[in-house]
């Protein structure tokens, strides 16, 4: 042996490497002494080196490399005491030791341990601005309405507007609130709302999180022109079958959920409300509604890194009644009145890492399939008057990443093929099929990403072509971003794009309430909209959990559908008005994330709205100038945890009503003008198109939670919406025949408790 081989022996304090047939191989199991269970994770290591391995999660290990002789090995792991065992290693064939360690209790100093948030980990790697992600359990956080809500939960983030209380909707930074794609899992639900708008259909116990991009997002995402919402489901971790039952004056929940030889997590969850006795404390009117929601979520790892999931959504609401109970039929039976809609949802997806491929350092490839149906029926009087509407997407979503040093790459496809059949009929009143309009077109996307990561800047560049048959119409949408690190927490950020859609709904954007949506997919007489922004902004964090970020943007639209207030039910194709519009405002966004007993943020938008169309230039209803939100948690140690929601609002346009007339017959035998038969009913005349605006809105919302931990963790809270009692205007109604004139005031959420409890295990 030479000095040369000495000295570096010396240096590594290693034995020389063993002859291949000097080696030996070590193998066995690991359980608990006391319940014959495997214990995972055990350090297993040859003493006096760093040859060691881990066990399984099945306690089995193998150790390779051993020199044939006889070894010490050393078991450890942290709640167990250390075990040392000698053995003789045979060379040639494996060796077998199974070892049963016994639980030990171990007092620890204080560590902390803080990982980088999600949040910082996105202001340093994503060329996205202004994206905002929520973890479920702040949702629950925030005083609910009934219970926790994701898109209750959305209305309060900056650049979002909800147009009253009664809605869930929401409309971002000026656009409809059919412009955003709203996604479970990657998949696309179209109208995921209940009780005509009131609340979500996500059960909270399924979500995990959720992130709002606003505007600006990669070419990946298409269909809608507004923004991305979508919904993480939540994945369960622990061993064993977990879960939840929740009741609240809305509904009950049940939530179930577990991993299975740590492999494979799943997730299943129903949701069963009781509005009809909710309804009932308020009025003496009967309402027999009712909405069912059922979801879940199973996800596998497969070897070699990849996954595959499914993801299922399937909700429906109803309400059946007779007309008679509601005092308002003409019928001797009284008549039905049938209301239903819901969506359905199916998808599979997965997703595979590549090794090294094209020459990159890595590389993932992700496909994805699913169904999804939207469906309306609404009859009323037993088939007098019905409305039907159902739009179902087949739709197939690829995708490959390729990752290189500072290089990111994306290439996908998007294809959908829609169902579309949109009836009106009065059976009868013996006139079937006034209206009918069914369409089978299908849409065809391809996009290019790039993004590149250097010291202080991150630069994103792609384009997205898209065709819809059936329009006459192909697109090419370019999107970038820029992101400019002046520090590494102060970083400027500039980001433009095109954005298209071909599935607008059919509503009256004037009511104030969302009853149902119809909605429909772009043809020759219905244009695919289009819109152009652009966003600047600066973003800086003042503390590992603490930021501030400011933005500013534009939106320009072109044939923009909107609904035509004055169709001619004869005519088809007249159901929508071409319009054009502008947006502009401001977004601040002030966030203490979840590490302190004080969490939560501050949201203010500033934003302007205008839509041009036939009848001149018009503020949309979701045009609010001003909007401020104050959202926290205060958790002080105890077992109570308390929310606190302040909203202060500037009013929502609405046309005014100027006037009244009766509408009269004239009677030639008489020579004078009558009602006839006909009761008198007074036609308001408005004035000019959403130009009076509603007065100033305000509203705090309380709550506290008691968790009381244990085997099973009791959860009970308090929630008071509209704690003093604002008197926030919700519509007027107008009597022209009172001299003088009267005007009537409609409010908003009175003050309104809701209580509820969660029990999870």
């Amino acid at each position: 042996m030479s000095w040369t081989t000495v000295l570096m022996l010396l240096a590594v304090g290693q034995p020389p490497a063993a002859r291949p047939d000097s080696v030996g191989e070590l193998r066995g199991r690991v359980v608990d002494a006391t319940t014959r269970d495997p214990v995972a994770a055990v350090s297993v290591v040859l003493r006096g080196t760093r040859t060691g391995t881990l066990s399984g999660e099945d306690g089995r290990y193998v150790l390779t490399g051993l020199p044939a002789a006889r070894a010490t090995i050393v078991f450890a792991r942290v709640g167990y005491t250390p075990v040392t065992r000698e053995v003789d290693v045979r060379a040639g064939t494996p060796t077998t030791l199974d070892v049963a360690l016994s639980p030990s209790t171990t007092q620890l100093t204080a560590v902390t341990v803080a990982a980088e948030a999600a949040e910082r980990e996105q202001f340093r790697l994503s060329g996205s601005p202004g994206v905002v992600s929520v973890r479920g359990e702040t949702i629950k956080r925030v005083p609910v309405i009934g219970e926790p809500d994701v898109l209750r939960v959305v209305q309060l983030l900056p650049g979002v507007v909800a147009t009253n209380d009664f809605t869930a909707g929401y409309n971002v930074r000026g656009g409809e609130s059919d412009q955003n794609l709203v996604l479970l899992d990657g998949f696309p639900i179209y109208n995921p709302f209940h009780l005509g708008g009131l609340f979500g259909t996500f059960i909270d116990e399924t979500v995990g999180e959720f992130e709002l991009l606003p505007g600006g997002f990669p070419a990946r995402y298409g269909t809608r022109l507004s923004s991305v919402l979508n919904v993480v489901p939540k994945a369960e971790a622990r061993r064993g079958v977990h879960g939840s039952v929740g009741v609240s004056l809305l509904a009950s929940t049940v939530a179930l959920g577990g991993t299975v030889r740590g492999a494979t997590s799943w997730n299943v969850a129903a949701r069963r409300t009781y509005a009809d006795r909710f309804v009932a404390l308020f009025t003496d009117n009967q309402l027999p509604y009712a909405f069912t929601d059922l979801q879940a979520h199973v996800r596998h790892q497969l070897p070699g890194g990849g996954t595959l999931s499914a993801t299922g959504y399937w909700g429906r609401d109803v309400l059946d009644a007779s007309l008679a109970a509601f005092g308002d039929s003409t019928q001797a039976g009284g008549g039905r009145l049938r209301f239903d809609w819901g969506n359905s949802l199916l998808g599979l997806a997965f997703t595979q890492p590549l090794a090294r491929p094209l020459g990159g350092d890595s590389a993932r490839v992700m496909q994805r399939l699913s169904l999804t149906g939207f469906g309306t029926t609404l009859d009323l009087g037993s088939g007098t008057l019905r409305f039907v509407n159902n739009l179902n997407e087949t739709r197939a979503w690829g995708e490959v990443a390729r990752w290189r040093g500072r290089h990111e790459t994306l290439v996908g496809y998007e294809w959908s093929a829609y169902r579309m059949r949109f009836d009106v009929d009065a059976d009868a009143a013996g006139t079937p099929g006034i209206l009918g309009l069914a369409l089978r077109p299908s849409a065809a996307s391809v996009y290019v990403d790039h993004t590149v990561r250097a010291s202080r800047v991150t630069a994103r560049a792609g384009v997205r072509g898209e065709t819809v048959t059936g329009t006459g119409w192909q697109g090419l949408s370019p999107r970038a971003s820029l992101k400019w690190f002046a520090t590494p927490d102060l970083a400027f950020t500039l980001a433009a794009g095109q954005t298209t859609q071909w599935t607008p709904a059919l509503r009256n954007e004037q009511a104030p309430v969302r009853v149902f949506d119809f909605w429909l997919v772009s043809n020759r007489s219905t244009p695919v909209a289009r819109s152009w922004q652009v966003s600047t902004g600066a973003e800086r964090w003042l503390t590992r959990s603490r930021f501030v970020r400011v933005e500013t943007w534009l939106k320009t639209y072109d044939r923009l559908p909107s609904s035509n207030l004055f169709n001619d039910p004869d005519v088809q194709g007249d159901e929508f008005i071409v319009t054009t519009g502008r947006s502009y405002g401001a977004d601040l966004l002030v966030r203490q994330l979840e590490r302190e007993r004080l969490s939560g943020w501050i949201a203010y938008s500033y934003a302007v709205s205008w839509r041009e169309g036939p009848d001149g230039r018009f503020a949309p209803v979701q045009d609010r100038r001003h909007n401020l939100n104050v959202v926290t948690s205060f958790r002080p140690g105890g077992r109570l945890s308390y929310g606190v929601r302040l909203g202060v609002g500037t009013g929502t346009p609405y046309t005014d009503v100027v006037g009244q007339l009766v509408r009269r017959r004239y009677d030639p035998l008489t020579n004078s003008f009558s009602t006839g038969n006909l009761p008198v009913s007074r036609e308001p005349i408005g004035g000019v198109r959403n130009a009076a605006r509603f007065p100033l809105v305000q509203r705090l919302d309380l709550s506290a939670t008691y968790a009381r931990p244990g085997r099973r963790t009791w959860a009970p809270y308090l929630s008071l919406i509209n704690a003093y009692n604002a008197r926030n205007v919700f519509t007027y109604v107008f009597d022209y025949a009172a001299n003088p004139p009267t005007r009537t005031a409609f409010s908003q959420f009175p003050l309104l408790p809701t209580v509820g409890v969660t029990v999870s295990w």
